[in-house]
């Protein structure tokens, strides 16, 4: 049977409505469980959601989510909810909340440092434990992507916080751009010597940036005002030093097909320079989020990944990252749960 363009549209038009209600009642059921809260950071008002384990279980601990680069909500869109199903399942409680300047949360992320987003993550620490009951051994972080020059600070008992678990972490930032510039132009099919160009081009653009001041903002950028300055003040950011000072249990997670952070060779660090508290795995078909790379296979997402979340559900993440993650924190030396 032919279809023509009209039935097409009609029929892509319906898909659209059906998929965004399924989205529309998979989160409102995660919601449904999620009590809202408020903390401060400073003269920031940060807005997210603390959820308690499912079942009216104890909860074992809390995981604290230090989100990546961009303007997160607090539950990365619905990516979140993939992971705290099966975490609150097993006894964990979760805290998240939205960027400074996104949703209800006050700010403006682009202003902040490394640092800054360090002190943030601290003043949710404390906020959950003085709230809820939870100590330093039962309170731990889990960050994604760009948290990698967060977290690794605060994994040391210089900190109230018992255990960290990492996604997709680069050491530098500059080396992790140039990686991305490198696969996004090899994506695109552009020829060796193309790349080699932008790549060079890339490398001037560091030049600048590491040299920048605030009034060298070029009006005829592709960056805004904003993320222009937010590049200056982090470009140089290096997790090299914090990685020698951890002293917690810590997981790192790399997806080998991960196209925006060079994975492999993270994890060979790690091999080169092991440290009894952290424990490494490089996961088979796995993206830079730990989503199975073979249907999402992208250096970003759009509206149909995340639709396509929801239709995969649970078969969104790479088959071996939830199980890794739960039989790391099943190991861990935790306190007796709270009631």
């Amino acid at each position: 049977m032919d279809i023509n363009i009209s039935q097409w549209k009609w029929l892509m038009t319906l898909w659209l409505t059906i998929s965004s209600f399924i989205l529309f009642l998979f989160i409102s059921a995660v919601n449904a469980n999620a009590q809202p809260v408020t903390f401060y950071d400073g003269e920031n008002k940060l807005s997210g959601v603390y959820l308690t384990p499912l079942q009216n279980q104890p909860a074992k601990a809390v995981l604290v989510f230090v989100h990546g680069d961009g303007a997160q909500t607090y539950d990365a869109d619905g990516y979140y909810e993939l992971i705290w199903e099966p975490l609150r399942a097993k006894g964990y409680a979760v805290l998240s909340w939205d960027k400074p300047g996104v949703g209800d949360s006050s700010g403006n992320w682009l202003n902040q440092t490394m640092s800054d987003r360090q002190q943030e993550v601290m003043a949710a620490v404390e906020w959950v434990q003085q709230t809820y009951g939870f100590t330093t051994s039962n309170t731990g972080l889990i960050g994604f992507s760009q948290a990698g020059w967060v977290v690794p600070e605060l994994s040391n008992n210089d900190y109230k916080v018992g255990f960290a678990v990492g996604v997709g972490f680069a050491r530098n930032w500059i080396d992790q751009g140039r990686y991305y510039t490198r696969v996004k132009h090899q994506l695109l099919g552009s020829s060796k010597a193309d790349t080699q160009v932008a790549i060079a081009q890339y490398n001037d653009e560091v030049r600048f940036f590491k040299s920048a001041l605030r009034s060298d903002y070029r009006r005829n950028s592709d960056m805004s005002r904003q993320r222009f300055l937010f590049v200056i003040k982090n470009i140089n950011s290096d997790a090299s030093s914090a990685y020698t000072k951890i002293n917690i249990p810590t997981l790192l997670l790399w997806g080998k097909d991960d196209l925006n952070v060079d994975a492999k060779t993270e994890f060979a660090y790690w091999q080169q320079q092991p440290n009894p508290f952290v424990t490494t795995a490089l996961l088979d078909d796995a993206n830079h989020g730990l989503l199975d790379a073979k249907h999402f296979s992208g250096q970003s997402y759009g509206i149909k990944d995340l639709l396509k979340l929801v239709w995969l559900g649970e078969y969104a993440m790479a088959s071996t990252a939830i199980p890794t993650l739960l039989s790391w924190l099943e190991q861990l030396p935790l306190p007796d749960p709270i009631k």
